[in-house]
């Protein structure tokens, strides 16, 4: 599915550079003013991935609550993963962790738009 893949991404780019990118994600999680900034920057992610997705599936963007709802759920299992992997100081596998995310909330994604 596209938003595993999108969510994926970024996952993956954490653990290329695993302890850096672990000392970065510590930190905004930690410090209020970093994590404003970054639910700040994930409502422009959930805006720009439920264009996409309503793009794809020829779906309004402005009138199916579809689109917006799976980015949504898409973005909180990436900071559920970003909050388990900072919190156990980088031991457990965020691929590992995106796998168990995505198969949790596999159905609510899976039911697709109404028809």
């Amino acid at each position: 599915m596209a938003l595993r893949h999108a969510v994926w991404v970024s996952v993956a780019s954490c653990t290329d550079h695993s302890d850096k990118a672990l000392r970065v994600v510590q930190l905004i999680l930690r410090i209020p003013a970093l994590r404003a900034r970054f639910v700040e920057r994930q409502a422009q992610w959930r805006d720009d991935l439920a264009a996409e997705l309503a793009r794809r599936l020829e779906l309004d963007p402005d009138t199916d609550l579809y689109p917006q709802l799976a980015a949504g759920i898409a973005l909180t299992a990436f900071d559920a993963v970003l909050r388990r992997w900072s919190g156990s100081d980088g031991t457990e596998d965020p691929a590992e962790l995106i796998d168990q995310a995505f198969t949790i909330i596999a159905p609510a994604l899976d039911g697709g738009p109404p028809v």
